[in-house]
């Protein structure tokens, strides 16, 4: 590996998450010589997608070394005797793709037509996400997703209904009268909102809850972040096809497209290397001030992979979890708040969350389930199930993958969110159906529900830090603006608004 010693990088890029991936994804038609390392042997860094041997070595690998964004794994088996024939089994290592940060991408987010644009969307397989549902007192009640839905929804009265129509009116803005002032949306809960001002039923708020996806309470929720939230889905239902206005990518959701990323970003010139970690890194805090227009005269970071291997380079960008040299003095963007996650593997397809989304519309792949607790548990975290069918690719045929998540970072919400994936299986009908499940704590900055994605951080002119990504069930737009940032920083004088992650057909793809 001489000759990476020997190059002057433009910029090394640490890490392939998401952000990384992406960055690596606008720089490849730029000229620019880009180095692409990871500490793990597979891309997707916190997004990846792992098979289930690969799902144990990490739980292994995290027991014994640390990490700034997960803690506390650990992996469970139903105890069955080796002679026990009819015990259900799990499938083969590799039939599995585990995805350690699943997300929905909105039909109406501005990252989907960045993937088309930057001409990967080709190499990526969309499946629809679904139906909505609230788990509640035993039972799966579907939730209504457009005014369609409620009008047709036999099971609500009819008083119900023109609470809902009501608030369905407002949050598309069709009832000028209806408007409150933007102070009293700002300074209102939406739990207030719909008491006082829709008057909407108790029993009707979890699913407008489930609607905005929020990962806190809907008494901590200002109301007009909701209205946003559940806007941004109303918006999107109907404009890919009918009856859904979501989807996810196949085989691993967002690990799949850091991975095409990747593979487009070493089409166009960027040399990656997995299993290398950035041990060392110097001369952060030299002055950049003499930079010339083409960048010739910035002075030079030198770093040190763990094989021993010195590189030299004029920027460096990357995760705090990935900038390892750099984490102590990093420390005021370290998480201080965490999310239980868990990954469970069930014996059964649960065709029955998965209805057709219409009679023209597809069979979706993937459905949300929101957990309702009732008053005993209104004022905490809400708990989402995603369900993954076989048809995303990250299970064996007749089988599902639920993935859950509670904002809290306690033992006793771990235990919850346990109880609560259990209690679903139940309700489903497949009791003792779970073959094996992965649980983890991811930390994330602290939570600020009204909060935007938080900005790129420069640690100097020349170290480019992504910040720690807030929990949210939907693919967040804002990654875009850190990304686009640390592009603009690196390309200079040559980075045009309209370039970026831009290229004009005919240029270099991704390979299949």
């Amino acid at each position: 590996m001489e000759t990476l010693s020997d190059e002057i990088w433009d910029v090394v890029i640490v890490g392939t998450s998401i952000p990384q991936s992406l960055l690596a994804l606008s720089l490849s038609r730029s000229g620019k010589k880009v180095l692409h390392v990871d500490r793990h042997s597979y891309y997707g860094g916190d997004d990846a997608g792992l098979s289930l041997q690969d799902a144990e070595d990490w739980v292994q690998d995290l027991n014994r070394s640390s990490s700034t964004v997960f803690r506390t794994p650990s992996v469970w088996r139903p105890t069955r005797r080796d002679e026990d024939e009819s015990a259900i089994k799990s499938g083969s290592s590799r039939s599995y793709t585990l995805s350690l940060n699943p997300q929905i991408i909105y039909a109406r987010s501005d990252f989907l037509p960045k993937l088309v644009s930057s001409r990967i969307h080709s190499q990526l397989e969309f499946l629809a996400v679904g139906s909505w549902w609230v788990h509640r007192d035993g039972a799966l009640h579907k939730i209504p997703s457009t005014r369609e839905d409620v009008f047709n929804d036999t099971s609500l009265s009819m008083k119900d209904k023109r609470a809902l129509m009501k608030f369905l009116r407002y949050v598309l803005q069709e009832d000028a009268e209806e408007s409150l002032d933007q102070e009293e949306e700002t300074s209102m809960s939406l739990q207030a909102a719909l008491d006082t001002k829709f008057k909407v039923p108790k029993s009707l708020q979890p699913p407008l809850l489930a609607l905005a996806l929020s990962p806190v309470a809907a008494d901590f929720l200002s109301f007009n972040k909701a209205l946003a939230r559940i806007r941004r889905h109303l918006r999107s239902m109907g404009h890919f096809g009918p009856g859904f206005g979501a989807v996810i990518a196949k085989y691993g959701s967002t690990s799949e497209i850091s991975q095409v990323a990747c593979r487009a970003g070493a089409v166009g010139g960027g040399v990656y290397l997995l299993g290398h970690e950035l041990k060392q890194l110097d001369s952060v805090d030299e002055d950049s001030s003499r930079i010339g227009d083409k960048g010739d005269s910035m002075s030079l970071l030198e770093g040190t992979l763990s094989d021993g291997t010195r590189i030299k380079t004029r920027f460096v960008a990357g995760s705090v979890d990935d900038l390892s040299p750099l984490q102590q003095t990093l420390s005021d963007v370290t998480p201080s708040t965490g999310t239980w996650k868990s990954i469970n593997i069930v014996a059964d397809p649960l065709k029955a969350l998965f209805p057709q989304t219409s009679d023209n519309g597809p069979v979706p792949a993937a459905a949300i389930v929101l957990i309702d607790r009732g008053d005993e548990e209104s004022d905490k975290s809400p708990i989402y199930l995603q369900i993954h069918t076989e048809d995303t690719g990250e299970c064996p045929a007749g089988q599902c993958i639920i993935y859950a998540s509670l904002a809290a970072d306690d033992e006793a919400a771990k235990d919850r969110l346990q109880s609560a994936v259990n209690s679903f299986i139940e309700t489903a009908g497949v009791k003792d159906s779970l073959l094996w499940s992965l649980s983890y704590l991811v930390l994330g900055p602290a939570e600020e529900p009204d909060s935007s994605y938080p900005p790129l951080r420069k640690h100097s002119s020349q170290v480019l830090v992504f910040s720690p990504e807030p929990y949210d069930i939907s693919f967040p737009d804002g990654v875009l603006d850190a990304v686009k940032e640390a592009w603009t920083t690196i390309l200079g004088a040559s980075a045009a608004d309209d370039t970026f992650l831009h290229f004009e057909e005919g240029e270099a793809e991704v390979e299949q």
